[in-house]
């Protein structure tokens, strides 16, 4: 019976999604759940797992208006060639170059839309749940809990694209992205308020619903204890408070030892010879078995939100954007997580002077045992306990290459040291997913950064182009602009 009525309330949840308004999320259906089971099912909705902007039609097709997303161009890790460059889509040349204008006006934005058509369909739950007509109080506060940090995250996930970085001085005047806790369609006034208002909404929600959430979960797609509180975290870090960050972190990490699901790193000195890895590259793209999001086997995945990076890793068709030399240095002789580039084609011939990665097409922004382990050791190494920062550190090399090689090298001999080593471990592991982006932005004052800057460019040909400080917030897309004139677009 509950799983009649999750697929029932998961077409419904789709048919809530339209594009019709400056949200793109206008309901086209009349049915409102009053059942406890009805509001449990609308979670089990692949809406709420996709960054992916998706229409449906009158007949019940669904039509994705948008799946690519942009950030994946914009890291400074990335170079192309002239041919390359010329097999990309204009929006994401665009970002490539850093062009202000990555949004025609015939556009639509994955990293908008798709966000607040989750929105919407967490705000159904939060607004109707605790009024079900049956079901007991503990189980509505769990998923209103649940509903709220959904929401709460994707309003933060806004804030990294549509945004500028927060910066306590400049947060209460700086333009932020509207806050939307009611699923009206009717509703036509949006202001944008400020990033403090956004963050105060974020920081609110998770602190009082992170305590609401249930202890275990029964699969990843489900926001449970250790995954709200690592949302927390990594939105405290984002406002560079580190000690508030740990103290989320570190719940987060009691959640995922005492988990229903299997949560433990993947110990790539086996596993990637058991998911296909022979050395012969020809192979190895096309039978990569990396476990997906989506699968149980996973088992390093505490939630998935998941952003497809299949357009920059499709390993059958001409690459677009590869890895600069200087970047894929950073990996040592025996460290597994190079295996995961090429420099060769399909055919196994070398077909392009630089690197790309091949193998694993989907990563997640909401929570993985790597992600936790990293922010973790940098939220030690920032408040002083730099014993745990690199047992930490310790705990995940040991799984990426052979223990000889993991130790924490002796040059890295001070608390500024290990902070950038933490930073330089985020980058081999997350190398070509697009999550240094998030990096990025959040470190563009920090001092201990400011040199990384040089490294900022991107090239086509002779061309070389900069990231500046304002392409860290991306301009409003025009058909959200033309729903509402009296908005000030970004620079």
């Amino acid at each position: 019976m509950k799983t009649r009525y999750n697929i029932f309330f998961l077409l419904w949840g789709l048919l809530l999604c339209g594009c019709d308004d400056f949200l793109d999320v206008k309901p086209k259906g009349k049915d409102i759940p009053e059942k406890i089971a009805h509001y449990d099912g609308l979670f089990n909705n692949t809406i709420l797992t996709n960054l992916i902007f998706s229409k449906v039609n009158e007949n019940g097709s669904i039509t994705a208006q948008q799946s690519e997303i942009y950030f994946i161009y914009m890291t400074d890790e990335l170079i192309t060639d002239e041919a390359s460059y010329a097999n990309m889509g204009r929006s994401a040349r665009a970002a490539y170059t850093y062009d202000p204008d990555i949004f025609l006006e015939e556009d639509y934005s994955a990293e908008w839309s798709a966000a607040y058509q989750q929105i919407y369909l967490y705000n159904v739950i939060a607004n109707g749940v605790m009024d079900a007509e049956d079901g007991t109080t503990q189980k509505k506060k769990e998923l209103l809990a649940e509903a709220r940090v959904g929401r709460a995250f994707m309003h933060f996930y806004l804030t990294q694209f549509f945004c500028k970085p927060y910066q306590e001085a400049t947060a209460a005047t700086d333009p932020g992205v509207p806050v939307v806790t009611k699923a009206n369609s009717g509703e036509t006034s949006f202001s944008r308020g400020t990033v403090k208002d956004v963050y105060d909404f974020v920081t609110k929600e998770l602190e009082e619903a992170c305590p609401d959430l249930p202890l275990q979960t029964q699969h990843r797609q489900r926001v449970y204890r250790a995954a709200g509180y690592f949302m927390l975290g990594k939105v405290y870090m984002a406002m560079g408070e580190y000690g508030k960050a740990l103290k989320a972190l570190e719940i987060a990490y009691e959640g995922t030892q005492n988990s229903s699901i299997i949560l433990e790193l993947f110990d790539y000195n086996q596993e990637i010879y058991n998911w296909g890895y022979t050395g012969a590259p020809n192979t190895w793209g096309m039978s990569c078995t990396y476990p997906i999001n989506l699968s149980e086997d996973n088992n390093e995945l505490i939630y998935n939100k998941q952003v497809s990076i299949l357009p920059i890793t499709l390993f059958l068709y001409p690459p677009q954007v590869y890895v600069k030399p200087e970047y894929m240095a950073l990996y040592s002789k025996n460290d597994h997580r190079a295996k995961f580039f090429s420099d060769k084609d399909y055919t196994g011939v070398t077909q392009w002077p630089y690197s790309k990665r091949v193998c694993r097409y989907m990563f997640t922004v909401c929570g993985d045992l790597p992600d936790l382990y990293l922010m973790l050791a940098e939220c030690k190494a920032r408040t002083g306990d730099e014993t745990g920062a690199r047992a930490d550190l310790l705990t995940l090399r040991e799984k990426r290459m052979p223990a000889a090689e993991a130790a924490i090298p002796a040059s890295v001999n001070s608390k500024e040291k290990l902070i950038r080593f933490v930073l330089e471990e985020r980058t081999r592991e997350f190398m070509m997913s697009g999550m240094r982006w998030f990096d990025i932005r959040r470190l563009w004052n920090d001092p201990l950064f400011q040199d990384d800057k040089k490294n900022y460019t991107h090239k086509v040909g002779e061309q070389t182009y900069t990231l500046t400080e304002d392409r860290l917030t991306y301009r409003i897309p025009p058909k959200v602009m033309s729903f509402n004139s009296g908005w000030v677009d970004n620079n």
